[in-house]
């Protein structure tokens, strides 16, 4: 099975606190979990 929280962006607030797959994290924000914080 597929697993959506591999470690390319462990450690990162986008990433384990909200939840966000490494694939989110690449396509949303353009592979940068820095940029969680720029969603209004």
């Amino acid at each position: 099975m597929y697993d959506e929280y591999d470690d390319k962006y462990s450690g990162t607030y986008a990433h384990d606190i909200e939840g966000y797959s490494d694939d989110d994290i690449d396509n949303a924000f353009d592979g940068d979990p820095e940029a969680y914080w720029n969603i209004d």
